[in-house]
């Protein structure tokens, strides 16, 4: 599951500022004020816009590593490292009002309105950084059959969390917002299936390289083209 691009400052200093003018991050309503939802929707298109953008390029770089057959060390390099990025991206930046960039502090953040999404994200944030970790560790060594299924396993996990999250203003309602998390959830267990099927060696494929990276870069385009 995101490389890091920079938000506009417009976003990211607004939300702190009216933070402090609206009363406490953690007081019910604070998020949802009339002045705010604007400012909201904007820096949520840009963390769902920048991660489609790292997932792009990390499907590229799957496929590129898949044609030469691993043997560009560069490219393994630049998997694990945009991994890595693209899960900092979303621990740190996912959620503006809380832990650990908002005004609300690391327990605060436990009780805000939007405290589900905010744990939500944090844990989703740890697949994409554990992806990175094991890239990098792993760099220039045979994948094991065990190996890949616990790889497609923790991307399942990530397509099953996708299937359930909800947007706190978004609950409830088979609305656009929450029937573009379903097809990403669907995409998403498509490439933990796709990840798990390169650790089945009794046959040979001409396609299965190219599920995985194909996989990636359709739920890159999916949030892309995110809307709210």
């Amino acid at each position: 599951m995101r490389a890091s691009l920079g938000a506009p400052l417009s976003s990211v200093d607004a939300l702190p500022a009216m933070a402090d003018e609206h009363g406490s991050m953690s007081h019910e309503g604070a998020l949802h004020d009339a002045h705010q939802p604007d400012v909201i929707n904007e820096y949520s298109l840009f963390m769902h816009h920048s991660s489609g953008v790292a997932l792009i390029v990390l499907g590229i770089l799957v496929l590129s590593d898949r044609l030469t057959r691993g043997r560009i060390a560069a490219i393994q390099l630049g998997i694990a490292l945009i991994w890595l990025g693209f899960g900092a991206h979303l621990f740190i930046r996912s959620d503006p009002e809380g832990w650990p960039i908002g005004s609300a502090g690391f327990l605060e953040s436990f009780s805000m309105p939007t405290s589900k999404e905010w744990i939500q994200h944090k844990l989703l944030s740890l697949i994409p950084l554990t992806l990175g970790l094991w890239t990098l560790i792993s760099r220039g060594r045979l994948m094991k059959t065990s190996s890949t299924y616990a790889l497609g396993g923790l991307l399942a996990l990530g397509g099953a969390a996708l299937l359930f999250h909800q947007h706190l203003d978004h609950q409830k309602t088979m609305d656009i917002v929450n029937l573009q998390h379903r097809f990403m959830a669907i995409t998403s267990l498509f490439i933990a299936g796709s990840a798990m099927a390169d650790g089945i060696a009794r046959t040979t494929s001409w396609i299965r390289p190219f599920l995985l990276p194909s996989g990636l870069m359709l739920l890159g385009v999916q949030l892309v083209m995110y809307v709210e």
